[in-house]
């Protein structure tokens, strides 16, 4: 087994980040899509987004006994060249169910190292430099969001098609990772751990603590979701702004959680498990304040706040959730929070449509007002959390 030199380490785990929301690259491609393929349903085209979502689920779950078979690193690599090859396909083909096939292998290719992203920080680094790592991977992902943007919108202005050579960025990530990572655990790594790993059961890390942190992560999903639902229509009804301060406001929500997944890792060491609380309490303050906003600037103000306080919440779940886990089981508890937040985006809309009943009311200011005292209980109620000591619960 041979060992890479560690500086490549660093660069290797957290490049797969950037391709962890991909699926949306082509979502501003459903209007021509619609055109391109009249007689099929507006439901079906705009699946092409949402399809992939069905597949990550799926082989997050299998991503921990496939990569038992082949490797940790054999697995990531295999699920990039998927993505790759899955991105592009569309470019080449002409019938629209071949396209939504491919959507689904996308989501395939994703779901095989979306885990990983996370449990491979776990298992190389330890303590403050764990917690540091989280923030970084927090940070490249929010720049993997603002790239798909950014070259999408440039793309687009091509066709539909073109929109889908953006995944030609798949093969950077596709050599480093290889270039980078260990072909598995490393030689001091593993005389460390493998010997004391204790496999585990899906069902029995969903027990105790672990399955708070995967309602936590899903809640704070669901949290983020009404935000980015609602900013536009809170920033319309307030008569403060125009439709495309929306698309700006969520702009500036991708930078600031990029900007605090960059210092979650000094936070930490500031206050530690603190984190927690603090960063649910201050987005619930901010939530509130930007239902009472009538200024656009504060709209501006309060949603980078929210952005960068949102963003300590994810790497402090995912660390701590390797350290219940115990060695050896980080990838299958990363798959737990994983699911969280999948099911978290999913049932959103269901969701608010509830609240909106409980409230009489569907105005997004109403709604980000209720969202906030809900946050707001939620974060205290961690308070009572206590931080991990030991390996498994």
């Amino acid at each position: 087994m041979t060992q890479q030199p560690k500086w490549r380490l660093a660069p290797a785990l957290l490049s797969i980040s950037i391709l962890l929301t991909s699926a949306n690259a082509v979502a501003g491609t459903i209007p021509l899509m619609v055109k391109q393929f009249p007689s099929v349903p507006l439901s079906q085209i705009e699946s092409l987004t949402t399809i992939p979502s069905l597949s990550v689920l799926i082989f997050v779950i299998l991503s921990n006994p496939i990569a038992k078979k082949l490797g940790n690193k054999v697995t990531v690599l295999v699920g990039v060249f998927i993505v790759l090859l899955a991105g592009l396909l569309p470019i080449v083909v002409n019938s629209f169910w071949l396209i939504l096939g491919s959507r689904f292998l996308l989501g395939a290719g994703i779901g095989l190292f979306n885990a990983m992203a996370y449990s491979l920080i776990s298992a190389y680094y330890e303590g403050t430099r764990r917690q540091t790592m989280m923030g970084y991977q927090g940070s490249v992902n929010s720049l993997g969001n603002i790239l798909m943007f950014l070259i999408s919108s440039f793309l687009i202005g091509f066709g539909w098609r073109q929109v889908y050579l953006y995944y030609f960025i798949a093969i950077p990530v596709l050599f480093l990772f290889w270039w980078g990572a260990p072909n598995d655990q490393t030689a001091e790594v593993s005389a460390e751990r493998l010997s004391s790993q204790q496999p585990t059961s899906f069902g029995r890390l969903l027990k105790g603590r672990l399955l708070v942190y995967a309602l936590l992560v899903l809640f704070s999903m669901m949290i983020m979701q009404t935000v980015i639902v609602k900013i536009s229509g809170l920033i319309l009804t307030a008569g403060y702004g125009k439709i495309a301060d929306g698309s700006i406001a969520l702009a500036i929500l991708g930078v600031a959680n990029m900007i605090g997944g960059t210092l979650y890792g000094r936070l930490f060491k500031l206050i530690h498990r603190l984190i927690l609380p603090v960063g649910l309490l201050v987005a619930a303050i901010a939530l509130f304040a930007m239902s009472r906003s009538n200024s656009l600037i504060l709209t501006f103000t309060l949603t980078a706040i929210a952005g960068l306080s949102t963003s300590l919440v994810g790497p402090y779940l995912f660390a701590e959730s390797a350290e219940i886990a115990g060695k050896g089981n980080e990838t299958l508890a990363s798959s737990i929070l994983i699911v969280g937040i999948n099911v978290g985006v999913f049932i959103t809309p269901y969701v608010l449509s509830g609240l909106s009943n409980l409230i009489g009311s569907d105005q997004p200011a109403p709604i980000l007002a209720a969202v906030s005292v809900i946050l707001a209980v939620i974060g205290v109620l961690t308070l009572w959390l206590k931080e991990s000591t030991a390996v498994a619960d």
